[in-house]
C-alpha cells in the first residue's frame, strides 16, 4: 500500500527550510545556464522529486552532480565568487579532487546551504575504483527535466541512494524512509531491473545489506536477498552487517575499527577487493591527501607509518570480520 503525507500535518519549519534550498538550488542553476548540467542528489533531488507534494524531508546541504566533469573547477569558481569556500584549503588541489571527486563549499551564511559538488556519482575513495561503469552509464540515462537540470533514473536513483547509506555504516531513519518511499513507486520490471544493475555494477552487497536492514523493520522491499548474494560468503557477510547494527556497543573500539575499513566489504568481486585493499595500503599523494585531510608535503611525511598502521589495522579487521561472520547467527527474518 502506497504512503501518503498529509501537508496539513507536516512540520512546517521542515518546509520552511525546504523552500529555502530549493530556492538556492534554483539560483545556483540559474547562474550554470549554459555552462553546466546539473544533476541533483540525496536531499534536494527527493525534495524535488518524492517528497515535492509535501515537502516533508530534513535537509543539511544541497548534493549535485557537474557535468562536464572536468569543468568542475569552473563551477566551483562560481560558488566562490558567491562567498563559497571549500571546507578544507587542500580540497582544490589537483591531486585531492582528482581522488576525492567530491569538494565540500561552505556557504557564506547560516542562512545559506552549503553545497557539496561531486565530480562522479559514487565518490568513495576506495570503492568507487570498481564501478567507474555505474557512474558513466548513470549519465547515459539521465532525465532532462530543463535546459540545466537533469535528474538520475529511478533505478540508477536507488542504488546511488543505497551506496551512501551502506556507505555510512546503514545508519539514519531517513535514509531507509527514502528507500522504501522510492521503491512503493516501482513496478515489477523496475525490480527486476535493479537487480540486475545491482548485478552489472557490482552493487550486490550494497542492496543485499540495506534490504536485509529493511527486512529487520519488518518493511518490504521485493527483493530477492538470494538473488543478489546466493553462496555461503554472501550469508557470511550478511551474518557481519546484521551483527554490526545490532551490536556495535559491544565491540567497543572493535567497531570504530570496524569503521574504518567499511568501505571494503561492500566489494563484491575478490579481485577488486585485493586491488582496493593495495590502492589503501600504497595509496596515491591525492588518497593520502584525502585520508588525512592534508595538504601534499604533511601526507608524504605520513606515508611510511599509514603504511605499518594499515597492515596491523588490516590484520586485526580480517580476523575480526572471520570470527563475527562465520559464528554470528542471522536472524532468521534478515534471511
Amino acid at each position: 500500500m502506497e504512503t501518503t503525507y498529509n501537508v496539513k500535518t507536516v512540520d512546517l519549519n521542515r518546509q520552511a527550510n525546504a523552500l529555502v534550498y530549493i530556492n538556492c538550488f534554483d539560483k545556483i542553476c540559474a547562474k550554470s545556464k549554459g555552462r553546466f548540467r546539473i544533476v541533483p542528489l540525496k536531499g534536494i533531488d527527493l525534495i524535488r522529486s518524492v517528497y515535492s507534494d509535501t515537502l516533508d524531508r530534513e535537509l543539511k546541504d544541497i548534493d549535485l552532480l557537474v557535468i562536464p566533469a572536468e569543468r568542475a573547477m569552473e563551477f566551483i569558481e562560481l560558488l566562490q565568487a558567491d562567498g563559497y569556500h571549500p571546507e578544507f584549503s587542500f580540497a582544490l588541489d589537483e591531486a585531492a579532487m582528482k581522488t576525492k571527486r567530491k569538494v565540500s563549499m561552505i556557504s557564506p551564511s547560516e542562512r545559506i546551504p552549503d553545497v557539496d559538488v561531486h565530480i562522479a556519482l559514487v565518490t568513495k575513495k576506495f570503492f568507487s575504483a570498481t564501478i567507474n561503469g555505474f557512474n558513466l552509464d548513470s549519465i547515459s540515462r539521465l532525465k532532462v527535466v530543463n535546459e540545466v537540470v537533469s535528474e538520475l533514473d529511478d533505478v540508477d536513483r536507488w542504488l546511488y541512494l543505497s551506496s551512501h547509506l551502506a556507505f555510512h555504516f546503514l545508519e539514519g531513519e531517513k535514509w531507509y524512509r527514502d528507500l522504501i518511499l522510492l521503491m512503493e513507486r516501482y513496478d515489477d520490471e523496475d525490480i527486476s531491473t535493479l537487480i540486475n544493475r545491482a548485478k552489472q555494477y557490482n552493487f550486490e552487497r550494497i542492496i543485499a545489506a540495506v534490504c536485509a536492514r529493511i527486512h529487520s523493520s519488518e518493511a518490504a522491499t521485493r527483493v530477492d536477498i538470494t538473488q543478489l548474494l546466493p553462496d555461503k560468503n554472501g550469508k557470511h557477510f550478511l551474518n557481519y552487517i546484521n551483527f554490526m547494527a545490532a551490536n556495535p556497543e559491544r565491540l567497543g573500539h572493535g567497531f570504530r575499527l570496524a569503521r574504518y575499513y567499511w568501505e571494503f566489504i561492500f566489494i563484491s568481486k575478490k579481485r577488486q577487493r585485493l586491488s582496493s585493499l593495495i590502492n589503501m595500503m600504497f595509496p596515491s599523494l591525492g588518497n593520502m591527501q584525502n585520508i588525512y585531510r592534508c595538504h601534499a608535503l604533511l601526507a608524504i611525511l605520513l606515508y611510511a607509518p599509514h603504511i605499518l598502521i594499515n597492515t596491523l589495522g588490516l590484520l586485526l579487521f580480517s580476523m575480526q570480520y572471520h570470527i563475527i561472520s562465520t559464528f554470528y547467527k542471522q536472524p532468521r527474518h534478515a534471511e
